[in-house]
């Protein structure tokens, strides 16, 4: 069931953000064609990435807990068993010899990140459309 749910948010994620991706490089083709087109169309852009970062977010965040719901069943039916296989795993983790929040960190850093670099550089194309 682990797998099902990180199988399912990578395939989400994956294609919604190349789905962003591709309609931020076809934001980027407006100022050749019109300034402002592009003045009025860009902060679209801008406002559908934010909103499409935010829902596989969230998406990420309501998976991660499904997991780790399942994950807390699992070591509590192994120590009734007396087994240790993903015990040793969560010690792990909880010593920190195996670190598992940078791909978080990477994750909040992409799905924030992203918005904000889309807003400076429109702030930077208009400073420079103006010349």
């Amino acid at each position: 069931m682990i797998r099902h749910y990180d199988d399912l948010s990578m395939r989400f994620g994956a294609m919604t953000q190349a789905g962003v991706l591709i309609f931020i490089g076809l934001g980027f083709g407006l100022p050749g064609k019109d300034r402002a087109t592009f003045l009025y169309l860009f902060p679209f852009v801008i406002v559908f990435s934010g909103m499409s970062s935010l829902v596989v977010h969230l998406w990420f965040k309501r998976h991660r807990g499904i997991s780790q719901i399942k994950i807390r069943r699992i070591l509590e039916i192994e120590k009734e068993l007396g087994w240790r296989q993903f015990l040793m795993v969560d010690e792990t983790i909880k010593s920190g010899r195996l670190e598992g929040k940078p791909v978080r960190n990477m994750l909040n850093v992409l799905h924030l990140g992203l918005p904000i670099l889309l807003v400076i550089a429109y702030l930077m194309i208009l400073c420079c459309m103006g010349r």
